[in-house]
């Protein structure tokens, strides 16, 4: 493990945050906000550490193990020093809740928006889009190496493990297919009748699947089928993978039809859409708030038309946010592709135990044929993700919460989506503590963190032989 390596880097990184929280700057000239001494605070502090750090520490070329702390040790970090801007309005738990479910892009949220100054809300929305396209940038970088879960999700898709032959132009090919996407949400909200400075904010953290919004009642506060609609577009775009996106701009519109995880999302939209908006029978116009809500909860968008939930809901959308987008996307969740191949496996074991111990049955998820290490691999994923939400919810419910409510945001939080049946304003440090325990295993899936923990572990356990 190289940590000063690490250490390096995650100085880089800290002067990259620096030079980014100088851009709420412009926002509070524009509005004529006196608020700016946060931001040049934490941007001064920011910079401070990431110059003594990258200074301090040369960068070497890092292993898988390395570049997994570096990973776990960013997001926790940068939402150490993202909290900073929140502090001249918020408890420091609740500063640091609103970070990390920030650059999680979570959704899940302490404060009533609108009595945020703007520039705090711009900055609100840029660590969601910067947690999106991050969370991108690492998955990238992790990818080729077989000890990420995503790797078999890949390798097990037939998918090409880059877009292009490097992995810096495969980064910059991400940044295009991000930013043009962010332009073109800007635009359509506008148009949709949305204000500018709205626009942009949700335009954020929509294409992130972020959830945070600058209205108290999130959508629902416009009352707008046409945002509503621009809404869904731009959080199916954040929650399809990257991979597929590149398809698409280069017109191979086929393989997007081919791809099983399309065809499991469209499907799981259809059937849920219609659940959902059952669920919602009793409100007005309960179509319309089931479909969006169904695209909310499994795009892990955290966006809503509405501020309660029917009992049969908490039951049906939880299962949307466990389920999740695509791999390689900006969403959370288990990944479709995981649910997928789970779900095959129910059939393809029952063939296997009927037949001979010696016939070959092979494992395939349409026309690729999937090996046991890999199912294994996933299934062992898919245990601890279930294992944490289960504690997480039993935590919660001793806690003093219905365990239907706790279930429902413990869901949220690790499927990082932003929905939420609690007041999470009133929740003790505690709660907070876990549902942002949560928010950072789901970001990063887990093995990152569990590899971060470890690494410290054996680190003490050798300086004190």
């Amino acid at each position: 493990m190289n940590f000063k390596s690490v250490l390096s880097y995650l100085g880089l990184l800290l002067g990259i945050l620096a030079i980014l929280m100088l851009f709420p700057l412009a926002v509070s000239l524009v509005f004529a906000e006196d608020v700016y001494i946060p931001f040049l605070l934490g941007a001064v502090i920011s910079f401070a550490v990431g110059v003594v750090l990258y200074k301090k520490f040369e960068r070497e070329p890092l292993d898988l193990s390395s570049a997994m702390v570096l990973a776990s040790l960013t997001f926790i970090v940068v939402s150490l020093f993202g909290a900073i801007p929140y502090l001249d309005h918020l408890s420091p738990m609740d500063s640091l809740f609103e970070s990390v479910s920030g650059f999680t892009t979570t959704g899940l949220t302490t404060v009533n928006p609108e009595s945020l100054p703007h520039s705090v809300l711009f900055w609100r929305s840029l660590t969601q889009w910067i947690g999106g396209v991050g969370i991108l940038v690492i998955f990238l970088l992790l990818l080729s190496s077989p000890g990420m879960s995503s790797y078999y999700i890949y390798k097990a898709e037939g998918h090409p493990q880059r877009i292009e032959a490097g992995v810096y132009s495969t980064v910059k090919r991400i940044f295009i297919i991000y930013g043009i996407y962010t332009a073109v949400g800007i635009l359509l909200f506008a148009l949709a009748g949305m204000p500018l400075f709205d626009s942009f904010n949700h335009t954020f953290t929509s294409i992130a699947t972020g959830g945070f919004s600058v209205k108290n009642e999130s959508i629902g506060a416009y009352g707008n089928p046409l945002i509503e609609t621009v809404m869904i577009l731009m959080m199916v775009l954040g929650a399809t993978s990257f991979f597929i996106h590149d398809k698409l701009f280069k017109r191979k519109f086929i393989e997007y039809l081919r791809n099983s995880e399309v065809r499991l999302f469209w499907v799981i939209i259809l059937i849920f859409s219609i659940l959902v908006s059952i669920s919602f029978i009793l409100s007005p116009e309960p179509f319309r708030i089931g479909i969006f809500q169904t695209f909310s909860a499994l795009t892990g968008s955290g966006f809503t038309l509405v501020s309660t939930y029917p009992e049969l809901s908490k039951i049906l959308l939880p299962i949307l946010m466990i389920v999740g987008g695509f791999a390689g996307s900006t969403a959370g969740g288990l990944k479709l592709v995981r649910v997928g191949i789970l779900g095959k496996a129910v059939s393809w074991l029952s063939r296997k135990i009927s037949y001979p111990s010696s016939a070959v049955i092979p494992f395939k998820l349409g026309r690729k044929v999937i090996r046991e290490e890999d199912l294994t691999i996933i299934s062992i994923f898919s245990f601890i993700y279930i294992l944490i939400l289960v504690v997480s919810t039993l935590v919660l419910s001793f806690m003093g919460y219905t365990p239907i409510d706790s279930f429902f945001v413990s869901a949220s939080a690790e499927g990082t989506v932003g929905l939420t049946t609690i007041d999470i304003a009133g929740m003790n440090p505690l709660g907070k503590s876990v549902l942002m325990v949560c928010m950072l295993l789901g970001r990063l899936e887990i093995l990152p963190f569990f590899v971060f923990f470890y690494s410290i572990f054996t680190s003490i356990r050798r300086r004190t032989r």
